[in-house]
């Protein structure tokens, strides 16, 4: 798999390039290609008006970006933004692979970027562009983006064991998870519990990406019966605490970078 190829100019112009960039107070009026040409100095080309525009996608600072490999899908890894110039580049902390406990890699040259923000996800392939400084690398900004919307609430199947507590009681169950959402879940019980809906429950299981979540506080929000079976399914609406809650968003984020349920649109 091929690497980052790494460039040793870190000259002081660079780094000074870099604190600029990241400060964005005024990115607005510095955004490339912003001189028309009525604007532009005596003797500078003509615009290219046959060259496209860049899609002007809503980056934020901080915000995670997922990307893979176009050559090996299982190569992937998650990153964050941390400074863009419109039409020119993004700045990423470098990703890297994992490949086992004692070996991890860097990305090829080109790959396929993912990135969610209000409720869409913007895919696009883009490349290296140059090693910036210590961890940082500049990737290039794509001409074509494809966006699919996704729902706030995705449902990820699963299949977990988890453990029930009824609110106040000592009364303890197991139940199987069917799928989870980062604002609840579907349970499947076995045997006829007695289980009204306003029920709280405390739950505890292990996540696929395994995130222990012990003492999450739910309430049911609906119940049926399976035909046919003496199964019953609940749903269940999350209530906290945070640290648990967070643990359970982390990984539903992760997943809506693999199965995403909309046809792109290209813009």
């Amino acid at each position: 798999m091929g690497g980052w190829p790494r460039h040793k100019d870190r000259t002081a112009t660079g780094c000074q390039c870099v604190e600029k960039l990241m400060r964005f107070n005024d990115a607005d009026a510095k955004m490339a290609g912003n001189l028309t040409n009525s604007q532009a100095p005596k003797g500078a080309p003509a615009a290219d008006t046959d060259v496209p525009t860049p899609v002007r996608i809503p980056f934020r600072i901080d915000d995670a970006i997922m990307v893979r490999s176009l050559t090996n899908a299982a190569h992937m890894a998650r990153t964050r933004i941390i400074g863009v110039m419109h039409g020119k580049y993004i700045m990423i902390i470098e990703p890297t692979v994992k490949i086992n406990d004692r070996i991890s890699a860097v990305l090829d040259e080109d790959f396929l970027c993912s990135y969610f923000n209000d409720g869409a996800m913007h895919i696009f392939n883009s490349r290296y562009l140059k090693h910036m400084a210590d961890d940082v690398v500049s990737i290039a900004y794509p001409m074509k983006v494809d966006v699919r919307q996704i729902r706030k609430y995705r449902r990820i199947r699963v299949n977990i064991e988890t453990k029930c507590t009824v609110g106040g009681t000592v009364d303890v169950f197991t139940a199987e998870m069917a799928d989870i959402s980062q604002g609840g879940c579907r349970l499947i019980l076995n045997a006829r519990t007695p289980i009204t809906k306003g029920t709280n429950l405390s739950l505890t299981f292990n996540l696929p990406n395994v995130a222990f979540v012990s003492g999450l506080e739910t309430v049911v929000a609906r119940i049926s019966r399976i035909q046919n079976t003496r199964a019953t399914e609940i749903g269940i609406s999350f209530i906290g605490p945070e640290s648990e809650t967070a643990k359970i968003s982390n990984f539903c984020e992760f997943c809506m970078y693999f199965d995403l349920e909309e046809s792109p649109t290209q813009i």
